[in-house]
C-alpha cells in the first residue's frame, strides 16, 4: 500500500468517526433540554465543517 493510499484510508476513517459522532449527537439532541440542544447543535455544526473540509 502506498503512503498516499494509507493517508487517504486514515482520512476516510476519521470522517467515518466524525459521522458516527454526529449521529450520536443527533440522537442526544432529540432527548435533551433546549440549552443542551443548543450545545449539541454547535458540536454538530463543528463536525459537519470538519467532514466537509475532509471531503474537499
Amino acid at each position: 500500500m502506498s503512503e498516499s493510499s494509507a493517508q487517504k484510508r486514515k482520512a476516510e476513517a476519521k470522517v467515518e468517526q466524525w459521522e458516527a459522532e454526529l449521529k450520536k449527537l443527533k440522537a442526544q439532541a432529540k432527548e435533551s433540554s433546549a440549552d443542551a440542544q443548543i450545545s449539541i447543535e454547535k458540536k454538530m455544526d463543528e463536525l459537519r465543517g470538519k467532514i466537509s473540509k475532509a471531503r474537499d
